[in-house]
């Protein structure tokens, strides 16, 4: 069997390729980007077979579907995402794949206040009507969101964010990945819908904590209001409405608690335990102390 993994070159896609690639299953990775493709092919990744491709080409999706079993649906969160994310499903149906895994996220429906939410929705219905067998995986708060503010981080060890006291569940992406090769590797029928969390509700303040302690640096979080958020995440080039969501995601929603609560679904699809903050600090502790 052979597994097509879209966003091969992204957080998650790319540890998906990683996590199959170790397992010996066959993969066709694909990136947008001739640049994000050549250095996946620099990994000599054992079984892995590297494409670019616009995903919003039928012709050239059908092509990237011959021989495969199963996709692993991930597209960034860009203007076109439904258009790509739809083009890969028809594609899919039409080829007969025995499933599809698609990376959503919690809270998805036509009404949602997030607008990355809402195309997840409609790119889910597409899903639903395509007749194909699916798992859609819905993560908790990716722990390696922390990574993109490092440099945000002063020299007293001070971070500031929007998100007040919010716990969530936060999760590392190799425990996402871990799930998803699970679930593309079975062949049972019907649809799924998993929601991952980490082992434990944290507050951004606990968590910069206990990633203080594991790499040896004094960290702590601030309070931040949605209007700084916005002005240090425009400049560092983010589009307008992107980071938008984000702020509302930060400030309207993770603040008030609303993404809090843990599942055991990673040790029930996987066999282990999710990792924690402190794995995860361990991991990238060369990010937080730099």
């Amino acid at each position: 069997m052979k597994v097509l993994v879209t966003g091969a070159s992204g957080t998650v896609g790319g540890r998906v390729v990683r996590r199959l690639a170790e397992e010996k299953v066959a993969v066709r990775a694909v990136t947008r980007r001739q640049d994000s493709a050549a250095a996946l092919r620099a990994q000599q990744l054992a079984g892995v077979e590297v494409a670019s491709a616009d995903l919003r080409d039928g012709v050239a999706v059908s092509a990237l579907l011959e021989d495969v079993g199963a996709v692993f649906l991930v597209v960034a969160n860009v203007a076109d995402q439904l258009t790509q994310e739809q083009s890969v499903i028809r594609a899919a149906a039409k080829a007969g794949v025995r499933r599809v895994v698609k990376l959503s996220v919690a809270g998805a429906s036509p009404d949602a206040p997030l607008a990355l939410a809402r195309v997840h929705h409609a790119a889910e219905q597409e899903l639903a009507a395509a007749g194909v067998a699916s798992t859609v995986l819905r993560p908790a708060f990716f722990m390696e969101n922390l990574l993109q503010f490092t440099g945000w981080i002063e020299p007293s060890g001070r971070l500031a964010l929007p998100l007040g006291e919010g716990a969530m569940p936060m999760i590392d992406s190799r425990d996402i990945a871990d799930v998803a090769a699970v679930e593309l590797k079975d062949s049972s029928p019907g649809n799924r819908d998993l929601v991952l969390t980490g082992p434990e509700d944290l507050t951004a303040a606990a968590a910069l904590s206990r990633i203080g302690e594991a790499v040896g640096r004094p960290l702590y979080y601030a309070d931040s209001t949605r209007e700084e958020f916005l002005r240090r995440y425009l400049a560092e080039g983010h589009a307008p409405d992107y980071a938008d969501d984000i702020a509302e995601l930060y400030d309207g929603i993770l603040r008030h608690g609303y993404g809090a609560g843990t599942t055991d679904t990673v040790r029930e699809v996987t066999g282990h335990r999710p990792r924690t903050i402190t794995d995860f600090a361990r991991e990238h502790a060369a990010a937080f102390t730099r």
